[in-house]
C-alpha cells in the first residue's frame, strides 16, 4: 500500500477536507503552524523562570551535569565507573576495574577534590580491602544519583511518593531491569510488579513485557503473545481489584523499548482489554516515535479504544516518547543485515513525534485517548501546551518527565499545565547493578549534541544555542506531515554489497508477511529429496577418490570462477529457501 493510499484510507492527515492542518475535527480551526512562535516564546519564559527558582542542591545537581557534559572524558569516565565498577557483583573483580580505571589515565576535570581524592584513595586500598572500598564506591554512587532512581523498599519508596505527592506531582513507578533470560528472574520481576500494583500507596506502574516474560522469540508470535497475555492478564486483574490510597484502581502503563516487541505488545494490549473482566479498566502503552511504524499504531489504537468506549469500554491512555533504545536498534539491525527500525535521523524523529501530537490532540481522536507528552523538550512540551488548550482538550493530555532530571523546569512545566507525571524507576538495594543500563540512557541522552537534553543545562533565552533549538523546533513543526510513516523495513531494502561477501539478510519476524509466510509453510507439505547413504568400503573408496579428483579440477579453475560458482550456490540457496525451512 503506497503512503498516499494509506493516509487517504484513515482521513485525518493534511488536504483540502475539514480535517486538515489547520482544522482539529471539531469545526475549530486552529492553526499549530502558527503556534509555533507562540511556544517559541513561553519556552524563554520558562527558562527564566527555572533559572531563578532553582535551589542550592538542584543547582549542585545541575553544574556536575554540565560539567560532565562540558569535560571531553566526562561522559566516557563516567560510563567506564558506572559499567565496569558500579555493576560488578563481585567485589575482587569490580576492585581491580576501579583500580585500572584510576590508573590507566588522568582523572577527568569535571571531578571534584574530594571524589577526586576518595577515587586515588579507594584505588591504593582496593587491593587489600576491596569489600570495603566497593561499598563506599556503591554507596557514593547512590548518593549522586539517588534524585533520578529511588530505593525499592517499602519504606524509602513511600517516603519518596508521599514527599512528591505533597509538593503537587503524580507518579509512575516504574521496577527497573532489562530483558530476562531466564524465567526464574522473569517470575521473579512478575511477582514483584504484582507487589507494587496491590500497595495502596502505589496508584500508577510502568512494565515491559520483556521483563516478566522470558526468551520471548516472535518466530512464534501466537504462542509468544499467549504467554505474555497469560502473565499481563494477572497483572490487570489485580489493578482491578486492588484500590490505592485515593479509591481508585491502579493504572498499568506498558513499556516497551525494542522494535520487535511493538506488535506483541499492541495485539496484548488490546486483546486483554476486550476481555468481558477488564473491559471496564483503564490502562496505557507506549508509543515510541522514533519509530515509523508509531503513527499507524497510534491510529489502530485510537480506532480500538473509540469502539471500546463506546460499548462502555474503560479509558485508554497513549504514553508518547521519542525512544530511548536506538543504540541497541543499530546492532540489531547490522547483526541481521536488516534496515534499522527507527528513522535515520532525528529530524525525522522530532517531526513525527509532532505529527502524532497533532493528529492526538484533535478532539475527534482525544476522546478516546489521553495523550501522556512525554518529553524534557521544552518547545514540544510548551507546543502541545498551546496546541491542547486552544482545541479545548487540556483535560485530555498529562505531561511527564523523568524524576530527578531538570526539576526546576518539570516545577515551571507543572505549574502552568496544572499538574505533572514523573516516571520514577526504583531499584532494590542489592540490584543496583540493573541500573545501569538506565543510567546509560540518561548519560547518552545528555552527551548527543542532537538531544534537547544536552542543551538543557546551558540553555539561555536569547543565546545562539536557544535559537539553533528552537530552530530545530520550527522545522520539525513543519515537516511533520512530510516524514515518512512506513515501517522502514516495509519501505526500504537493504543495500547490496557490490563486489563484497554480504550475508543473505536474515527473515524478520516481525513483519506480517514473514510470519504469513512462515504459515503457509507450516501447512504445506513437502517431501525432501533423500540421498542414500554409503554403508560399504568400496563405496566410502570410491566417495574419497571423487573428492579427491575434484579437488584438482576445482583448484584449476582460478579464483573468480571459483566466486562466481559459489555466487551461484548462494543464489540457488536463496531460491530454496522455503524448501531449506520445510527440510529443517
Amino acid at each position: 500500500m503506497t503512503r498516499e493510499r494509506r493516509r487517504a484510507s484513515h482521513g485525518d492527515e493534511p488536504g483540502p477536507g475539514a480535517t486538515g492542518p489547520a482544522s482539529d475535527g471539531a469545526g475549530r480551526h486552529v492553526d499549530p503552524d502558527a503556534l509555533a512562535e507562540d511556544a517559541v516564546a513561553v519556552v524563554a519564559r520558562w527558562l527564566t523562570e527555572a533559572h531563578s527558582s532553582e535551589t542550592p542542591t538542584e543547582r549542585r545537581s545541575t553544574d556536575r551535569m554540565r560539567a560532565i557534559i562540558a569535560d571531553p572524558g566526562g561522559i566516557g569516565f563516567t560510563m567506564r565507573f558506572v559499567d565496569r565498577v558500579a555493576r560488578h557483583r563481585q567485589d575482587v573483580l569490580a576492585a581491580e576495574q576501579l583500580v585500572r580505571l584510576v590508573t590507566d589515565r588522568d582523572l577527568p576535570g569535571f571531578l571534584g577534590p574530594m571524589d577526586r581524592l576518595m577515587l586515588q584513595a579507594g584505588a591504593r586500598l582496593a587491593p587489600a580491602l576491596p569489600r570495603l572500598v566497593m561499598s563506599l564506591a556503591r554507596r557514593r554512587l547512590r548518593q549522586l544519583v539517588g534524585h533520578m532512581v529511588v530505593d525499592a523498599a517499602p519504606g524509602p519508596m513511600h517516603d519518596h511518593l508521599s514527599r512528591r505527592r505533597a509538593d503537587g506531582y503524580a507518579m509512575n513507578v516504574n521496577l527497573l531491569g532489562e530483558a530476562v533470560l531466564g524465567e526464574g528472574e522473569a517470575s521473579r520481576r512478575f511477582e514483584r510488579t504484582l507487589e507494587l500494583i496491590r500497595d495502596p500507596a502505589v496508584d500508577y506502574v510502568s512494565v515491559k513485557v520483556s521483563a516478566i516474560a522470558s526468551q520471548l522469540n516472535m518466530w512464534a508470535f501466537d504462542h509468544t503473545l499467549e504467554r505474555i497475555k497469560d502473565r499481563l492478564r494477572a497483572l490487570y486483574r489485580a489493578a482491578a481489584a486492588a484500590p490505592t490510597e485515593a479509591g481508585r484502581t491502579t493504572f498499568v502503563n506498558l513499556d516497551m523499548e525494542e522494535h520487535r516487541d511493538l506488535e506483541v505488545t499492541l495485539r496484548a494490549f488490546m486483546e486483554l482489554l476486550d476481555e468481558p473482566d477488564l473491559k471496564g479498566l483503564e490502562a496505557g502503552i507506549v508509543l515510541q516515535a522514533y519509530l515509523p511504524d508509531a503513527f499507524g499504531a497510534l491510529q489502530r489504537i485510537t480506532a480500538w479504544a473509540g469502539a471500546r468506549s463506546s460499548t462502555g469500554g474503560g479509558d485508554v491512555k497513549v504514553r508518547l516518547v521519542k525512544g530511548a533504545n536506538l543504540g541497541m536498534e543499530r546492532v540489531d539491525a547490522a547483526m541481521h543485515g536488516w534496515v534499522q527500525a527507527p528513522y535515520g535521523t532525528k529530524a525525522e524523529v522530532d517531526a513525527n513525534y509532532k505529527r502524532c501530537v497533532d493528529w492526538a490532540l484533535r478532539p475527534i481522536h482525544a476522546r478516546s485517548v489521553r495523550i501522556g507528552l512525554a518529553s524534557h523538550n521544552l518547545f514540544d512540551v510548551a507546543w502541545a501546551h498551546l496546541l491542547a488548550e486552544a482545541r479545548g482538550v487540556a483535560d485530555r493530555v498529562e505531561f511527564e518527565m523523568l524524576q530527578g532530571m531538570a526539576p526546576s523546569q518539570a516545577r515551571v512545566v507543572r505549574a502552568e499545565a496544572g499538574g505533572l507525571l514523573l516516571y520514577t524507576p526504583i531499584v532494590g538495594r542489592d540490584d543496583f547493578d540493573v541500573a545501569v543500563s538506565y543510567l546509560f540512557r540518561r548519560l547518552e541522552e545528555n552527551s548527543s549534541e542532537e538531544n534537547f537534553l544536552h542543551h538543557l543545562f546551558t540553555l539561555r533565552p536569547g543565546t545562539p544555542d536557544f535559537e539553533e533549538q528552537a530552530g530545530c523546533f520550527r522545522a520539525a513543526v513543519a515537516g511533520r506531515w512530510k516524514v515518512g510513516d512506513l515501517p522502514r523495513r516495509e519501505a526500504e531494502v537493504p543495500p547490496k554489497g557490490g563486489g563484497r561477501f554480504r550475508n543473505q539478510p536474515d527473515g524478520d519476524p516481525t513483519l506480517p508477511a514473514t510470519r504469513r509466510r512462515l504459515d503457509a509453510l507450516a501447512a504445506r507439505e513437502f517431501e525432501p529429496v533423500r540421498t542414500t547413504l554409503t554403508s560399504t568400503i568400496d563405496g566410502i573408496d570410491a566417495e574419497v577418490a571423487t573428492a579427491r579428483a575434484a579437488q584438482a579440477e576445482w583448484a584449476a579453475r582460478g579464483a573468480s570462477e571459483r566466486c562466481e560458482v559459489l555466487r551461484r550456490v548462494a543464489d540457488e540457496l536463496v531460491a530454496r529457501h522455503d524448501d531449506l525451512l520445510l527440510a529443517m
